[in-house]
């Protein structure tokens, strides 16, 4: 999977989904205030819906209560007050209703100046919805009066709404007398209330997906940015690598053509002078020269046995045969015989429970990071004596080269790309199997400690922890 896709599923996908679950909570808890703003709303409509319709229920209960008080023909006055009644009017749709004692309507529909208007009759039977309202609202009034809720036409609209009445009975005449406001505008309110949240709600989801959208672009602009800077480093990496590997191998070749000039070219040539002197003289018998031909002839083959052991050194040091045959073990002890005889000071060996089977590339690993730490140790510390420890466990192999020559800054030499070419190819043969190289150096030594596992390959995760190479002791 590329690199992009691993952000894009890492980093937009959880984005993504906190800024849904984000919407849905705004969602959810933005109707949570908008139905507890309907239920304020709706409480404070209908209080004062109850007290308008209340107060001018009052103001005619009061000037019927005076007429009924007054003095004179009974029908007259009662006729008077119907009269008043039906010329009261407030709003555009409000106006008054009056029922005898038996529930009979005492104003009719046609009697008010408004179109439409249609009163409740308990005793219409083509109209049972306003016979179950008018019985609810003597019902009502023969308790005292109040409050009565019911559907009914509004004449303005002819439609069919709720409708809160209030009731007050006239006990002198036995009458019943009440009015009513229409509820439509408090639903129309609420619904408004709902519809704009509903807005809101809508426009800070878009904005939300819009926030999503732009963060997931960004993340897959920063994720191809990373990509190709990722990919540019590892370039450089490669390049850097590769001139390395070029460089080693012609220092290595470098190395391997000096000392078969100045080692096995001298001796064979010298070897050469030998036989054509052996040659010269038994071809032309009498001739005096230094050398005897026989002489010759042996110290010729003297060469040649020379020429021989400086050949089998060279090739012990591109690659020795004991290391594929007999195991690490025997290969680090001929390492230290020609050290030692090579004039390199004290070198001294010790082995601890190496295990026999020793993978092959651990086994070539370790063996280069000890002749390398040894040559180093011989050409530039100038050391005197050098610890060479290798010890067996049960999980992997430790190297410990210590030295008493000079020491060195290893910050500074790592950061010089042009030094410490040996210190880095050590680094990465233990680090290319999955181990470590821990190099510690100061003005009393430098000390170097390898770690391998046994398990092959970068993908071991077994080795120990980091430590002073001060506190390794072999």
């Amino acid at each position: 999977m590329q690199l992009r896709l691993k952000l894009l599923l890492l980093s937009g996908v959880p984005i993504v989904v906190a800024l849904a679950l984000m919407a849905a909570t705004v969602q959810h808890q933005t109707m949570d205030l908008v139905r507890g703003e309907q239920s304020l709303v709706e409480s404070a409509f209908m209080q004062s819906k109850e007290a308008e319709v209340k107060h001018y229920v009052e103001l005619a209960g009061n000037v019927i209560a005076r007429m009924a008080e007054d003095a004179g023909p009974v029908e007259q006055r009662k006729a008077a007050a119907i009269a008043t009644l039906t010329r009261m009017q407030f709003g555009q749709n409000g106006y008054f209703f009056v029922y005898d004692e038996h529930g009979k309507p005492l104003i009719q529909p046609r009697e008010v100046s408004l179109q439409g208007v249609d009163l409740c009759d308990p005793d219409d039977p083509a109209d049972p919805v306003g016979a179950d309202a008018a019985r609810l609202i003597l019902t009502t009034a023969r308790h005292g009066g109040g409050v009565v809720r019911y559907t009914w036409h509004k004449p303005s609209s002819q439609s069919h709404v709720p409708k809160l009445a209030y009731v007050l009975p006239i006990p002198r005449w036995g009458w019943v007398i009440g009015s009513g406001i229409y509820l439509d505008d408090v639903q129309e309110t609420l619904k408004a209330i709902e519809t704009g949240a509903r807005a809101n709600i809508n426009g800070t989801r878009w904005r939300i997906f819009g926030i999503a959208a732009l963060c997931v672009v960004l993340i897959g602009i920063g994720g191809l940015a990373l990509n190709l800077k990722d990919q540019r480093v590892a370039a450089d990496k490669l390049r850097h690598l590769a001139r390395r590997v070029v460089h080693s191998q012609e220092q290595e070749r470098l190395r391997v053509a000096r000392e078969l000039h100045d080692g096995v070219v001298q001796v064979l040539a010298s070897a050469k002078f030998l036989l054509e002197a052996a040659q010269f003289q038994l071809s032309r018998p009498g001739t005096g020269t230094a050398f005897t031909p026989r002489q010759a002839l042996d110290q010729g083959l003297a060469r040649l046995d020379g020429a021989l052991v400086e050949i089998r050194r060279v090739s012990h040091g591109l690659r020795p045969a004991l290391l594929d045959d007999l195991g690490l073990e025997p290969a680090l002890t001929l390492l230290v015989e020609q050290m030692r005889e090579e004039g390199a000071g004290d070198i001294r060996l010790a082995c601890h429970d190496v295990p026999a089977e020793l993978p092959a590339d651990q086994g070539t690993a370790l063996f280069r990071i000890a002749q390398e730490a040894l040559r180093n140790a011989r050409a530039h510390a100038g050391a005197r004596r050098i610890d060479l420890v290798l010890r067996g466990g049960r999980r992997g192999v430790q190297l410990f080269v210590k030295d008493d020559g000079r020491g060195f800054d290893t910050k500074r030499v790592f950061r010089d790309g042009r030094r410490g070419i040996g210190l880095r190819n050590m680094r990465e043969r233990a680090e290319g199997l999955g181990g470590t190289l821990l190099i510690h150096s100061s003005e009393g030594g430098t000390h170097i400690e390898a770690y391998l596992p046994l398990s092959a390959g970068p993908a071991a995760s077994n080795a120990p922890p980091a430590h002073d190479l001060n506190d390794a002791s072999p």
